[in-house]
C-alpha cells in the first residue's frame, strides 16, 4: 500500500494553497482530468486542485512551483 493512501495518514494531508483536506481521486474522475487510471492522485474536497503522485509520493506543491521545477 502506498503510505498516503492509508486513511490514518491521508486525513493529515492538506492542499498547500487552499488548506482544504485532500481525498484520493477516484478512477472514474481520473479520465476526465487526463490522469492514467493506475496513477494515484489526490484532490481537494471541492474538486478544484489535483495533486499527482511521483514514485508513490504525492507532489504537494503549488501549481506554479511544479511548472518551474519541470521547466528546469
Amino acid at each position: 500500500m502506498i503510505p498516503f493512501m492509508n486513511p490514518d495518514f491521508l486525513h493529515l494531508l492538506r492542499c498547500p494553497v487552499t488548506k482544504q483536506p485532500l481525498r484520493l481521486l477516484e478512477t472514474s474522475e481520473k479520465e476526465s482530468r487526463g490522469i492514467p487510471a493506475d496513477e494515484p492522485a489526490l484532490i481537494t474536497v471541492d474538486g478544484t486542485r489535483v495533486y499527482r503522485a511521483v514514485n508513490g509520493m504525492p507532489v504537494l506543491l503549488p501549481p506554479a512551483m511544479v511548472e518551474d521545477v519541470s521547466a528546469g
